[in-house]
């Protein structure tokens, strides 16, 4: 009876397994067809087996982010930001040596700071460069760790003057940043993902600030010429269709 009981549970352990592992596959494949409902339904139910495995962890962090990258709803936008820190910060703590880890918690830090004003915002902006570089080095084939760390030069180069004076109060030296480190960084997250709206949108930006007008031209085309895919997308391409109408 001992050896028969022992072999139920094993196979009852595999069973459920099988079907963890399943709901983590499936989840996969509805993210890359950007079903982004069907993915978090999909690790609800993976965490409901196991609440505290990184690879459910990291991936509701990244889902919640979709969520509020495909919104236009401020309180939408709010309230998956704040979810996917809380995600990514449990993350983090289950495994800070793999860089899913260090992307989605340098992310979501970054726009829970932008929600926040300007002081937290600059405050946080350490950890946002910190945790991204460190995702640089552990996965350095990932466009968007690039694309972050081009944000971040570009949003600390262009702040405010009143910014610079918080900046100033809360650091002896503040965060150094420059254009031109943003553009590289731009080009590198485009090497490694050309057909990413994103990347071009953003190192056009890059070139307005840097008065080359012609070569912002150039990268706002190249956002519009990729075909959209997510509302993501076509709210970015909007944008690029705006600006290179200004220029």
């Amino acid at each position: 009876m001992k050896k028969i009981l022992s072999i139920l549970v094993i196979l009852v352990g595999f069973v459920m397994a099988q079907g963890f592992g399943d709901l983590i596959s499936n989840s996969d494949v509805k993210h890359e067809a950007d079903d982004y409902s069907a993915t978090f339904e999909l690790l609800k139910q993976a965490e409901e087996l196991e609440a505290n495995n990184f690879e459910v962890i990291w991936r509701l962090a990244r889902v919640h982010f979709d969520f509020a990258d495909n919104s236009e709803d401020d309180a939408v936008i709010s309230e998956n930001y704040y979810s996917g820190l809380d995600y990514a910060k449990k993350a983090l703590e289950l495994d800070d040596s793999r860089a899913e880890s260090h992307k989605w918690y340098g992310i979501l830090i970054g726009k829970v700071g932008e929600l926040e004003g300007s002081k937290q915002k600059i405050l946080n902006s350490y950890e946002v460069k910190d945790h991204t570089l460190k995702a640089i080095e552990l996965d350095p084939e990932d466009d968007g760790n690039y694309h972050v760390m081009g944000r971040w030069h570009y949003t600390l180069a262009d702040l405010s003057w009143i910014e610079r004076k918080i900046a100033g109060l809360i650091y002896a030296k503040p965060p150094e940043a420059s254009f031109e480190e943003a553009a590289d960084y731009f080009k590198k997250a485009i090497s490694l993902e050309p057909t990413d709206v994103r990347n071009h949108l953003w190192l056009g930006n890059t070139y307005v600030a840097l008065d080359d007008n012609e070569a912002a031209k150039e990268e706002y085309n190249a956002a519009l010429a990729i075909t959209a895919e997510t509302d993501s997308d076509r709210k970015l391409q909007k944008e690029a269709e705006a600006l290179l109408s200004d220029l």
